[in-house]
């Protein structure tokens, strides 16, 4: 299948990358989608095509995950200062502990045990600066 720009497709989320975007495949090939969580089906339009990946937008929604939640800040979709405010705390705790251990197996470390991720008692209104 030959993926083209402002093309619109029907996917799954197959999963969650680091930066939250979700992912899905077209025929096996890799699509990103911002605002998109594993689970989640979406009609999305193709943005931009690749060599071995695309990046696309939501046009609706045809399935939300349980772990979607409401944004809690009115500048959340402009700022670009956090990327995960639609999913559930929990959920991205999760996402987290799980990145890091696709990481460890794609590097070989498949033996080492992985803790749960150490969550914030409020995890609103911080921000790190490096």
């Amino acid at each position: 299948m030959d993926i083209k720009k402002n093309q619109v497709y029907e996917v799954e989320i197959l999963d969650n990358g680091f930066k939250g975007e979700g992912i899905a495949k077209i025929d096996g090939f890799t699509v990103f989608i911002p605002n998109a969580i594993k689970g989640e089906k979406v009609e999305i339009k193709i943005l931009k095509v690749l060599s071995s990946y695309a990046f696309a937008k939501i046009e609706r929604f045809l399935e939300v995950s349980e772990n979607r939640r409401d944004e809690d800040c009115e500048t959340y979709s402009k700022c670009g200062g956090c990327v995960m405010r639609h999913i559930d705390y929990k959920a991205t705790l999760d996402m987290k502990r799980n990145n890091v251990i696709s990481t460890l197996n794609k590097q070989g470390f498949n033996d080492v045990v992985v803790n749960d991720t150490i969550g914030m008692e409020n995890p609103l209104y911080y921000r790190n600066k490096l």
